[in-house]
């Protein structure tokens, strides 16, 4: 789905996923323009579930919210509050927080998912992983001009 300015340019986009097990509609990429109005990305996902409902999907699925939880218990250990560090101050690659943020405002029923390594080095390339994957071939939070 895409959201498009009075020009006809494209604003923002999200694909969707079909879960066909759980007759779920779920959110993969989403992008909008650093321009973009305030409320495009709120358009955008109204939208989407409007148009899920429409289709007769029984629910609709946020995405994950990576990070999100982690090393917030005060028993949790250092590697785990390091990542809550990350998740909290380093916002410059991958606004973890503001996509938490943004997802939250929807009232969705979140559920824990589990990330397995081999060891705390591979942490650092694991991170940039995720986030790689997240945004597309890049650590972009935009839509680049043509």
């Amino acid at each position: 789905m895409i959201v498009s300015s009075s020009e006809k340019s494209v604003t923002a986009f999200a694909n969707i996923m079909p879960e066909y097990r759980l007759n779920e509609a779920s959110i993969d990429l989403m992008r909008h323009r650093r321009d973009a109005p305030p409320g495009t990305m709120d358009f955008l996902f109204v939208s989407l579930i409007e148009w899920a409902h429409a289709k007769g999907y029984d629910s609709f699925n946020l995405g994950l919210s990576s990070l999100a939880g982690v090393g917030e218990e005060p028993h949790d250990p250092a590697l785990e509050k390091g990542l809550h560090f990350v998740y909290e101050h380093v916002n410059s690659f991958y606004n973890f927080k503001g996509l938490h943020s943004f997802k939250a405002k929807f009232n969705p029923r979140w559920s824990p998912r589990y990330l397995i390594y081999p060891g705390a080095a591979s942490l650092p390339a694991i991170l940039t992983g995720i986030a790689r994957a997240d945004s597309g071939s890049g650590l972009l939070d935009e839509i680049r001009p043509r």
